[in-house]
């Protein structure tokens, strides 16, 4: 793999993790399933045969994300209106174990009228979720979703509050927050002394996903004088997440609800087309969307009990076709391609069916959850012997992760699962360190200036690469090097401490003042370092030793008087 990491103005940053470089702009990757309650069938929450047809049934067809009522109009034995908490349980610890993620769905259209004041209702609902997460710390919801659709003409202000003070609530109790907009919320509104769509003031917001009730049978064009398809209701909001980095954000709401039971009208949901039908649209949506160079994060889809998921109505069966098992043809390295792996450091597996069939993407600000670097996107997640590695990016034939930090050393089992189809374990070989430089291209060392500006020849990156200077001190950058002065914490976004000792670092013949050598971020040391006076120009050899362990061949640093 060539470069994992980038530096300066060609890297991007999330809680501090300097990423690696995206391959692509990234697909629509998130399938979320609403999940509730109907009276003539068995609660998909409380009755357990439904339950696990409900995961069995989701991992099979993709869902990656539930979206899941749990209300209950009478208290439960913990006090809370929730449904019984040992069945919410076994809900959550059966999705997480494929992978999907399980938001607690709650809202009413009265909610932004009542606000966050502490007697009101929507604070009780919240207050319910915290308890229940409290209570059961191995199974919690990972969010929130609010769906409260205030009617055809919303206190703007009084939503846009009342979103605002949930996620606040939502952040300090490691929650995320998602929310559903009409595609018709245009009208202008003032607030926090901005004036603009309402839409594009609740995307200012930066929450998890917003789900746009765009519903539609039809994926249509982007010119409305066509018709109201779903491309042409959702292009607005689409486009503005876009013009301000938050499309990740965006989720395409699709109906498959019964139009005799809900109240939709026909053109609005595609319980009468069939599955077939509905797959056939979206490819329509997803074709135009990357044509005009516009990406968001996916699909929501409701319903779960009338249509889709059901496989008692035709055309829409039980389960999507299941993906093909993935397979592990190599673990190594990021960078060095060495075979050999170390705890907290970033590796890459190569094979075959890794992700879903064009899914390629790195993670986002909206997969960190709990404050913690994501252990699974998009269904897909990787285990070493039985402990999660946390995912930066992932492909139908590459993911690369950082190792958990208390790995062993030995032969480890490497496992990869892409939405429920699990991978025979590879076998690996772990030691304390695998130290390797980043490089940008197969051989030039990722490092920088002092004012964080690329070292590089000048044709590298032309006009933000240049070559380090003989007596300069610049900044290297490197993976695997074991142990530092801190214990790196297990999912924290946040790492620092120094080596106990200094490694040798050779620029060419000659060794190099290391005035620093630590993690800066997770899995990323950082080398400060004086090119010796000596040097001379061109592409010169570079290494560091540590421990007895020497990072790759073939990396050079460019150096120019």
């Amino acid at each position: 793999m060539n470069c994992i990491f980038r530096t300066s103005g060609l890297v991007a940053a999330w809680f501090g993790v300097a990423a690696p470089i995206a391959r692509s702009a990234p697909t629509a990757s998130v399938n979320a399933l609403w999940v509730y309650s109907v009276s003539s069938l068995p609660n998909p929450v409380t009755d357990a045969p439904t339950r696990l047809a409900l995961i069995g049934d989701s991992a099979a067809s993709g869902v990656n994300l539930l979206y899941v009522s749990v209300y209950s109009s009478t208290p439960n034995s913990a006090g809370r209106y929730l449904y019984d908490e040992t069945a919410i349980a076994a809900l959550i610890t059966a999705a997480h174990a494929q992978g999907m993620q399980v938001y607690n769905a709650m809202g009413d259209p009265d909610w932004p009228s009542d606000g966050c004041s502490t007697s009101a209702t929507p604070y009780g609902r919240f207050s319910d979720t915290v308890g229940y997460n409290s209570a059961n710390p191995s199974a919690k919801f990972d969010g929130i979703i609010l769906d409260v659709e205030p009617g055809s003409s919303p206190d703007y202000v009084a939503l846009l509050e009342f979103y605002q003070c949930f996620q606040q609530m939502a952040g300090a109790n490691r929650l995320g927050l998602s929310v559903t907009v009409s595609a018709f919320w245009t009208d202008s509104v003032t607030f926090n002394q901005v004036t603009e769509p309402a839409y594009q003031q609740i995307v200012n917001l930066k929450l998890n996903q917003i789900v746009v009730m765009g519903y539609r049978n039809t994926a249509g064009t982007m010119d409305c004088n066509q018709g109201d398809g779903i491309v042409c209701l959702d292009e607005a909001i689409i486009q503005y997440a876009n013009s301000v980095s938050l499309a990740g954000s965006i989720l395409v709401g699709l109906n498959t609800d019964n139009p005799s039971t809900s109240g939709d009208l026909p053109e609005e949901t595609f319980y009468s087309l069939g599955q077939s039908a509905m797959d056939t649209a979206l490819q329509s949506v997803d074709s135009q969307f990357a044509a005009a160079n516009e990406s968001f994060g996916g699909y929501a889809i409701h319903n779960y009990r009338d249509s889709y998921l059901n496989g008692q109505l035709s055309g829409w069966p039980a389960t999507n076709p299941a993906l093909a098992t993935p397979a592990i043809t190599l673990v190594a390295n990021a960078e060095g391609q060495n075979p050999i792996i170390a705890p907290n450091t970033w590796v890459e597996i190569q094979g075959a069916n890794l992700s879903p069939p064009g899914d390629s993407r790195i993670w986002r600000t909206s997969d960190f959850v709990n404050g913690e670097m994501p252990v699974a996107l998009d269904g897909v997640s990787v285990t070493i012997n039985g402990q999660s590695a946390y995912i930066w990016y992932i492909s139908p034939t590459q993911i690369n992760v950082l190792t958990p930090p208390e790995m062993v050393a030995g032969s480890v089992n490497v496992v990869a699962a892409n939405d429920g189809q699990v991978s025979t374990a590879f076998t690996a070989q772990a030691q304390s360190l695998s130290p390797s430089f980043f490089v940008f291209d197969g051989t030039h060392v990722v490092g920088s200036h002092l004012n964080y500006t690329d070292v590089g020849p000048t044709n590298l990156y032309p006009g933000l690469t240049t070559p380090a200077q003989p007596g300069e001190k610049v900044i290297l950058y490197a993976n695997g090097f074991g142990a530092t002065s801190v214990p790196a914490v297990a999912g924290s976004p946040s790492q620092s401490g120094s080596l106990p000792t200094l490694p040798v670092v050779m620029i060419g013949a000659s060794q190099a003042n290391v005035l620093f050598a630590g993690l800066v971020s997770p899995g990323l040391y950082q080398f400060n370092v004086i090119v010796p006076a000596n040097t001379p120009n061109g592409d010169i050899s570079l290494s560091a030793t540590y421990n007895g362990r020497t990072t790759q061949s073939g990396v050079v640093i460019t150096v120019q008087q």
